[in-house]
């Protein structure tokens, strides 16, 4: 009966260590851009979501002041349209510097300054039509999990997905079949948790379900597998 208690005891601190506030930056062009945000909700219907859309709002400002409240349990920037020079990249790369949880997708890195090499990645070469497969490159990870189709579609907005060159940071997804140099498409930074995407997950044909599975990874909650679940079983005893 203690295996059992203990075990329970696990579970409720797996399925309750919620986070508090998490701060999205997004564009959202009819009907596509709000995957992130449902996501969230779906997983966290308790946590302040603090969401600032780049268009149609042009919400920059509003952004920039909430980075600078804080605390923030995490970060997402995914900048696939709006001119985004007005966001507080210094403060972005300040936050993740400072240990906190990041993830950024940009269609124009050029302001982001040393944020890219603070993450471990090297370079991103952006690149638009035509549209081109995406693959798994590392199917077990929890960013992969129940994921089968990784395809995407150009919705004619000029979008710019990015092919990811590596220094310290790992490839999880690319553009090529197999891992190949200069191809990566989600990768995970030094810190373990944060992420650089130059695949734009907005428009993927499983939008919410990749979301769900990037935000858990990156909070550390990455629910229990078939198999965690059948070893906690096992340890009941009779």
């Amino acid at each position: 009966m203690k295996k059992v208690l203990f075990a329970l005891m696990v579970l409720v601190g797996i399925v309750s260590a919620d986070p508090t506030r998490i701060l999205v930056y997004y564009d959202f062009y009819s009907p596509t851009g709000e995957a992130v945000l449902d996501a969230i909700t779906n997983i966290w219907p308790g946590t302040e979501l603090a969401a600032y859309d780049g268009y149609p709002d042009a919400e920059h400002a509003l952004f920039n002041d909430a980075l600078a409240t804080g605390p923030w349990d995490m970060v997402i920037v995914e900048s696939w349209y709006a001119a985004n020079s007005d966001l507080n990249w210094t403060g972005i790369l300040n936050y993740y510097n400072g240990g906190g949880t990041l993830y950024v997708s940009s269609w124009n890195y050029n302001s982001a300054g040393g944020l890219l090499s603070a993450m471990g990645v090297n370079g991103v070469a952006g690149f638009g039509s035509p549209v081109i497969p995406h693959y798994a490159w590392d199917a077990a990870h929890p960013i992969c999990e129940g994921i089968t189709d990784w395809g995407w579609f150009d919705p004619g907005l000029g979008i710019v997905n990015g092919r990811v060159t590596v220094g310290s940071a790992t490839p999880v997804t690319g553009w090529t079949s197999t891992p190949s140099a200069g191809q990566g498409g989600i990768v995970v930074a030094p810190d373990g948790h944060s992420i650089v995407s130059g695949f734009t997950v907005a428009y993927s044909n499983d939008a919410v379900n990749i979301w769900e599975n990037i935000v858990q990874f990156m909070y550390g909650e990455e629910g229990l597998s078939s198999a965690t679940w059948g070893e906690i079983k096992a340890g009941f005893g009779n």
